[in-house]
């Protein structure tokens, strides 16, 4: 359903003259499909340590949708929680005569407008890039050091005990082997299933790490987790879980053997692999040193070279750049202002300190709300060091003046961030947020006039 509706996105909006009416219709499908998606893998997840493995009753539709719905209400509630406790939504709750509750509706209209922007910026992807939907793939195959480079993948079989390139073997082979039995999902014995493995070129070594790392085994109860385990790993409002489906595809029935869809196994191996490629995942979702390693040098990276993507655009629109300028070069005292200015940027109008971040897409409310919380400004979070360089500049103008060569400049601070960012909509935001693709003549020109008034 999901692919149907990206190979058919320009033909949607083509026969609809309402282009926004038709962006909230699509937008509103694809967050039904999602919200039906999480929920169906939370109650399989329960469902593992709860179901009794002999005896009970059947299931019927009826249980299904009920146990749907308190899982719905069960995510909504406790992120409402998560954004409350992290100080993004005023402490109170409207009870209504019929019991529906509200909390945290003003994050939850901020979380709406976020996620509408984020949602046109994909979706408007899918319209441009529509031709290559039909477009012949070029052939021919990479390993896995090619593709991802010799330090990730040996942080990656370390951590998981098996290779990205095994792992993607195996996909492809539980696939083939559901084409050939003409089944959607398999269910099987551990013995046919230890066959499967071993006809996939897997040693030992590597299936004790796949059961240990890609199945999800029944617990004493749902809602608790033994170490090695965080709590955070179970709770199901939460992304990036390491007691998720997403990331445990193959569900272990205990003696009736094991169960999985091999498409959705191909997804959570691909999941698995590029979130700890990208460093999406934080480190302490990591047991292994070197993978610990390999994601902060990974993101340290990544924030290094968008400095320069931000520098590079800047100079490209005229203004003379200069990155990590630290704070000691202009004579700070330590205890007022430290560290260095990403990105500080300046033409004859106008002088920018820029503090750029390369940050993850926030998919949930409790992610949304942990962004929000970590620049406010406040508590000495990611934005109170830059906050204060700008207020010694401000305070100190001769300072900037001797840098530049220029006389007094007015000044404009920014967040300059990768991708949409919920701090974008926040109200009574202390800093100007803009993403690198808004960094525009007609953009910096509206800065340069507001700062000449201001």
């Amino acid at each position: 359903d999901s692919e149907r509706w990206k190979r058919t996105s320009r033909a949607v909006l083509s026969v609809h003259t309402d282009r926004s009416d038709t962006l909230r219709a699509s937008q509103s499908v694809k967050e039904r499909r999602d919200l039906t998606q999480i929920a169906t893998r939370i109650l399989i997840e329960m469902a593992v340590c709860t179901c009794p493995s002999r005896g009970g009753r059947k299931v019927t539709e009826s249980d299904t949708d009920y146990l749907l719905a308190q899982i719905t209400v069960l995510i909504g509630a406790a992120s409402r929680s998560d954004a409350l406790r992290a100080g993004c939504t005023e402490p109170s709750i409207s009870i209504s005569a019929l019991g529906e509750f509200k909390i945290g509706e003003e994050v939850m209209e901020l979380m709406h407008e976020y996620l509408t922007v984020h949602y046109e910026q994909i979706h408007g992807k899918d319209v441009l890039g529509y031709e290559q939907f039909f477009e012949a793939r070029p052939g021919g195959t990479k390993t896995d050091v090619e593709v991802f480079g010799s330090e990730f993948v040996d942080a990656f079989s370390e951590e998981y005990g098996i290779s990205p390139q095994s792992l993607g073997k195996l996909g492809v082979a539980l696939c083939e082997n559901a084409i050939e039995a003409k089944k959607l999902v398999i269910k099987s014995t551990h013995e046919e299933f230890a066959v499967l493995l071993n006809n996939s070129d897997l040693g030992v070594p590597q299936i004790d790490a796949l059961y240990n790392n890609f199945v999800l085994h029944p617990r004493t109860r749902w809602d608790s987790a033994e170490k090695p385990f965080r709590s955070k790993d179970w709770w199901p409002w939460r992304f990036r879980r390491r007691l998720s489906m997403m990331t445990r595809p193959i569900i272990n029935l205990g003696a009736d053997g094991v169960m999985y869809a091999p498409a959705f196994c191909e997804d959570s191996f691909r999941h698995v692999v590029m979130e700890a490629y990208t460093g999406g995942a934080e480190t302490e979702y990591f047991h292994s040193q070197r993978m610990k390693a390999y994601v902060g040098s990974s993101n340290a990276r990544r924030g290094l070279a968008f400095n320069k993507a931000v520098a590079d655009r800047l100079r490209d629109l005229g203004f003379n750049v200069q990155t990590e300028v630290e704070m000691k070069r202009f004579g700070a005292d330590p205890s007022t202002a430290t560290g260095d200015i990403d990105v500080l940027a300046w033409n004859n109008e106008v002088a920018l300190i820029c503090e750029c971040k390369e940050l993850n897409f926030a998919r949930t409310l409790g992610e949304v709300a942990e962004q929000l919380s970590r620049f406010r400004g406040v508590a000495n979070d990611e934005l109170t060091k830059h906050l204060r360089r700008v207020a010694w500049f401000t305070a100190h103008p001769p300072a900037l003046s001797a840098f530049t060569k220029l006389s007094e400049l007015p000044i404009r601070s920014l967040l300059i961030t990768s991708k949409t960012v919920p701090m974008q909509f926040a109200k009574h935001a202390l800093v100007e947020v803009l993403t690198i693709n808004e960094l525009t003549i007609e953009k910096l020109k509206t800065l340069t006039r507001s700062a000449a008034e201001s």
